[in-house]
């Protein structure tokens, strides 16, 4: 079992990438396309072996500005 969510992590996978601040230490998309890309074919993979499977961003469940984009219009279904 994971501890990145509270509350979530008895019934869902995380998945963390690194960065999401810019230079000053502020919120920002700092993903490269290919982690963009990377991360897109990991979240397809993931859906396609649990399809009844909702997909958020830690910020849905926390008062914190991760991941740094909007998951929801990311990950469209």
């Amino acid at each position: 079992m994971g501890a990145h969510t509270v509350g979530q992590n008895a019934h869902s996978i995380g998945i963390c990438y690194i960065g999401g601040l810019d230079s000053n230490g502020n919120p920002k998309d700092t993903r490269t396309v290919l982690q963009k890309s990377k991360l897109k074919e990991l979240v397809y993979n993931l859906q396609k072996k649990y399809p009844d499977a909702t997909i958020h961003g830690h910020s849905e469940f926390a008062n914190k500005a991760c991941p740094c984009f909007n998951v929801k219009e990311e990950f469209r279904l």
